[in-house]
């Protein structure tokens, strides 16, 4: 195909049905491109909106970026996952104003060399921003592409990416690069979707091979399959007299840095021992909270959480700013990582501090009082609402794919499934011991998850509409 008739394609697409008024569309420059660029790196334009427009009411322009504390930074991002997208945010903001004079760069190399930022998400900037001509190749360009020239493999291998790469750089055009860049972006995330590309309304459809051959969902490969490592962690909740929790910092590489955390101790150690080595402080296990797992990209993390008491609070060493007494009703602006929040705000289920949970006379009990038996959460990055959320106890479905539910999906999410599946069965009149059936139902509950959703029954007409 030639580019200028792909790219015209494109583009006379996007002009009647392309997104152009979202947040970061108005009001165009590069430092609004920039933010909005990083947040939509792994999470979805929907997810992103919120967390964008209160980032930008808070930090309006890079200085002020480049000026704010890192806690009120990763306060900001809380919630939002992947902390080291906010950290070289805020990295960049400061190289920017120190050796751009607060102006973001405007030359591609330059851009390129901020903490963060890749050749990519480079181009999208200098594009979508300055109307530069330069070829972009996120998740959703990548799917077109692959798709419409069947390009074989994962794209994460150097080989593949490298064609796809010459793809880009051959079809992105001179003029009207932003929208193209655009409009690319927009038809992986609402027409060539992973799990149910829409063909028939695709302005690609003629020339596509994928769609030619019908092996739409084979492109682009899928990233080959592992058996992810299980972590364990103690979390030490250690609580003063007036219900605040000891909080340190963790360190600014590796997980959830530079958030704020509970303290860890090594499984072989005893806590109280720990505590009075460590922090000089004397406290005592009251009970073992529920077990629960999170999820990282890389690995499982086992918790185990440790409710204690202190009885010396007023002795512990606090490292000049790296461990601070969290009053938990208060909002002080700390980034926490999403689990602490969710322990914290546990903490309300057990009685006051200094009460009846209190060891008798004052003293330190060292016996642990496990509560809930055995029974353990688990946190997992849900895939469809698009934050950290609680995951199923079990697969709940057979196969592979209820691996993939299990291990990306929330409880929450799994209950809206459910709704939508019976809503599809009383619609489309399915029933459930017909293997078409059957068959229709996995390809929409793995298109509700991992695709752009599932398909609506024609003519259907939502509750109260």
């Amino acid at each position: 195909m030639h580019a200028r008739e792909f790219s015209q394609a494109v583009l006379e697409w996007f002009d009647q049905f392309g997104r152009k008024d979202l947040p970061w569309q108005r009001d165009v420059d590069p430092y609004r491109i920039w933010v909005s660029e990083i947040m939509l790196q792994q999470t979805q334009v929907a997810t992103v909106i919120p967390y964008f427009e209160r980032f930008i009411a808070s930090f309006p322009d890079v200085v002020q970026l480049a000026n704010a504390s890192q806690d009120a930074v990763l306060h900001h991002w809380s919630g939002l996952g992947y902390y080291a997208r906010a950290r070289n945010l805020h990295k960049a903001a400061a190289v920017i104003r120190d050796s751009h004079a607060g102006q973001f760069p405007e030359d591609i190399d330059q851009v390129e060399s901020l903490p963060g930022i890749g050749r990519s998400t480079a181009g999208a900037i200098l594009s979508l921003a300055l109307g530069q001509s330069h070829p972009i190749l996120d998740g959703n360009v990548k799917r077109v592409l692959a798709r419409c020239f069947e390009v074989e493999g994962w794209p994460g291998k150097s080989a593949v990416a490298r064609e796809l790469w010459q793809l880009s750089e051959t079809y992105t055009p001179e003029k009207r690069v932003a929208a193209y860049n655009q409009a690319m972006m927009d038809l992986g995330a609402t027409v060539c979707r992973r799990g149910q590309p829409d063909c028939a309304v695709c302005p690609l459809n003629r020339q596509c091979m994928a769609n030619a051959s019908g092996h739409q969902r084979a492109f682009p490969s899928p990233r080959p399959k592992k058996t992810l490592p299980v972590k364990q962690a103690q979390m030490l909740v250690v609580q003063n007299g007036e219900g605040a929790v000891l909080l340190e910092r963790r360190p600014p590489v590796g997980i959830w840095g530079g958030l704020w955390s509970f303290p860890e101790c090594p499984a072989s150690r005893e806590p109280a021992d720990w505590c009075r080595e460590h922090f000089a402080i004397k406290a005592g296990v009251l009970r073992e909270m529920p077990l629960r797992r999170h999820t990282f990209t890389h690995f499982h993390l086992d918790i185990t959480p440790l409710r204690m008491y202190a009885n010396n609070p007023s002795n512990a060493v606090l490292d000049a700013g790296d461990r601070i007494w969290y009053k938990t009703p208060d909002s002080s602006g700390l980034g926490l990582a999403a689990p602490v929040s969710r322990i914290i705000n546990e903490l309300e289920k057990y009685s006051t501090v200094g009460t009846d949970d209190r060891p008798a006379g004052g003293g330190i009990s060292p016996k642990r009082i496990p509560i809930g038996g055995a029974s353990m959460s688990r946190t997992v990055n849900c895939i469809k609402l698009n934050r950290e959320a609680e995951g199923l106890d079990r697969a709940p479905y057979p196969g592979d794919l209820g691996q993939r539910i299990f291990d990306s999906v929330s409880k929450e999410a799994w209950a809206e499934w459910l709704k939508f599946q019976t809503m599809l069965i009383n619609e489309n009149r399915l029933s459930p011991i017909d293997p078409k059936a059957r068959k229709f139902l996995e390809d929409q509950m793995e298109n509700f998850f991992f695709g752009e959703g599932a398909e609506m029954p024609p003519e259907f007409t939502p509750p109260g509409s």
